[in-house]
């Protein structure tokens, strides 16, 4: 009782901070106040589809449960998506989204548009959050409520520290930003974000959009409770333990592998050695230059190039830390392609969070959210350009690293420089490949010149293309040297 209590009082406090806001757009201009309606409604539709992933309690409103009923299967259909609104969330959303109309009609919004588009993103909450209940649900038969809980997670991240970077920066003096403008005409033809575009008053595409997404909302809700009506439900005791990662990825040799990697890399504290050094690298140097006087501004752009370096870095030696399983693959026969591509789905997984909250706060503290792209390609160009030389590097050339179980800083005697050459080669071919996509990226973040579209151009086709190289040239090796590689795993 007083878990739901404070709960109550926790929403009508942030429901009514929001109503406030919302009709505080009214008096800024209207640029603005399109950019803050798009991206707001965009983000609570995604979270009623997301928020059930934090939810310990079973749905409520679950088809499986009338589906034993003498009860017809269309009155629960249409009773759960109306029960749906009637909750403490969606009139929060419902307060909200009126302070949003009432500001887009005082900006010269037709009223009849605004509280159409106010019914709209209020029943799209509510089936949003149907559909991700029932996603929560086959989530938990198959045993995978964790792993969709670290997904989820690795999600908000990449998407919820560059969002509020960009919110709090110092872009909107002056108005809303040319990149906040662009980024809410996409978000308004999506289906997250068609009915908040529709409260401001949205073209003829974005009605369609808004209209379009209701109806499949609504199909897909029918369609969930069809299946619950004509299966039995599946009782608790029935339900499969789950193969954790094994479950989630598809059911091949790069998925097996990948998941393999993941479960490696959670676990071993080898990996998570590696993966802790990569932030503190970057920001080691920051205190040394501004200590010698160099602007606060400049230092804020070095951590971005050496963490980006060293996530695409640091699988180069991969297969040694995994010698003790690598004659499964080669026994199996396992395709060199499945086994290159399937060691970097872990690397990735990190990378992706890791690489867009640094861009963002990078672009933050740097003040230079007009140069996104210009971060972004330097970003691609290193990491994806590690990737490659990583594939090659771990195949061609592993050495000797801690058994598991040892300390990760308690690293073997190595014969032959081996061990010393080929992380740095791997490291200096890295940088070396981004060059032609850093020097025109220095040149526009310093120089005041206009290049981030060339320099987010040479950067994804850098990278891509060593990635694509790399990955085929690590598979040849792989199939190449196979006998010669369970040796070394011994060895190792």
């Amino acid at each position: 009782m007083l878990r739901a209590v404070v709960v109550l009082v926790c929403v009508v406090i942030a429901t009514g901070l929001g109503v406030w806001g919302a009709l505080a757009l009214a008096s800024l201009p209207v640029d603005t106040a399109r950019v803050v309606t798009v991206v707001a409604g965009s983000l609570l539709a995604l979270a009623f589809f997301i928020a059930p992933a934090g939810s310990a309690r079973p749905d409520p409103l679950d088809p499986a449960s009338f589906a034993l009923l003498p009860v017809p299967r269309s009155g629960v259909a249409l009773g759960g998506a109306l029960a749906s609104v009637i909750s403490v969330p969606i009139l929060a959303v419902v307060a909200f989204d009126i302070g949003l109309a009432t500001a887009s009609i005082a900006h010269g919004a037709p009223a009849w548009i605004a509280v159409a588009g106010v019914a709209c993103h209020v029943f799209t909450c509510a089936l949003f959050a149907r559909l991700g209940y029932a996603a929560l649900v086959r989530i938990r038969l198959g045993g995978r409520a964790r792993e969709g809980a670290v997904l989820a997670v690795l999600i908000g991240i990449a998407v919820v520290v560059p969002a509020v970077s960009y919110a709090l920066s110092a872009s909107w003096q002056l108005g809303a930003p040319a990149l906040a403008i662009r980024v809410a005409d996409v978000l308004a033809v999506t289906p997250i974000g068609a009915a908040a575009g529709l409260i401001t008053g949205g073209s003829t595409a974005i009605s369609i959009v808004a209209i379009a997404t209701l109806v499949a909302a609504a199909a897909g809700w029918a369609l969930i409770v069809r299946r619950a009506f004509s299966s039995l439900p599946q009782a608790p005791g029935a339900q499969r333990s789950g193969l954790g990662w094994l479950g989630v990825f598809p059911r091949t040799a790069t998925g097996a592998i990948g998941a393999r990697g993941v479960i490696y890399w959670a676990a071993d504290v080898r990996y998570l050695a590696n993966l802790v050094i990569i932030p503190v690298a970057g920001l080691l140097p920051i205190v040394p230059l501004l200590i010698a006087g160099v602007p606060a501004d400049i230092v804020a752009l070095v951590p971005l190039p050496i963490i980006a370096a060293f996530i695409g870095w640091i699988a180069h030696n991969d297969l040694a830390y995994d010698s003790e399983a690598l004659w499964l693959h080669l026994v199996t026969g396992v395709r060199g392609i499945a086994d290159r591509l399937g060691r970097l789905v872990p690397v990735t997984l990190f990378a992706i969070p890791v690489l867009s909250a640094t861009i963002a706060l990078t672009a933050s503290f740097a003040d230079a959210w007009e140069h996104l792209p210009t971060l972004i390609g330097v970003a691609l160009a290193l990491t994806l350009t590690g990737f490659g030389l990583s594939s090659i590097s771990s195949a061609a050339a592993p050495y000797a690293v801690a058994r598991p179980g040892d300390s990760p800083f308690r690293q073997p005697q190595r014969l032959g420089a081996r061990g010393a050459i080929a992380p740095t080669l791997v490291l200096i071919l890295t940088v070396a490949a981004a060059v032609p996509t850093m020097t025109p990226a220095v040149e526009t973040l310093l120089g005041g010149a206009q290049l981030d579209d060339d320099v987010l151009l040479r950067g994804a086709v850098t990278g891509v293309g060593a990635l694509v190289v790399g990955v085929l040239i690590g598979a040849l090796v792989f199939q190449r040297r196979g006998h010669l590689l369970v040796d070394v795993g011994r060895a190792l």
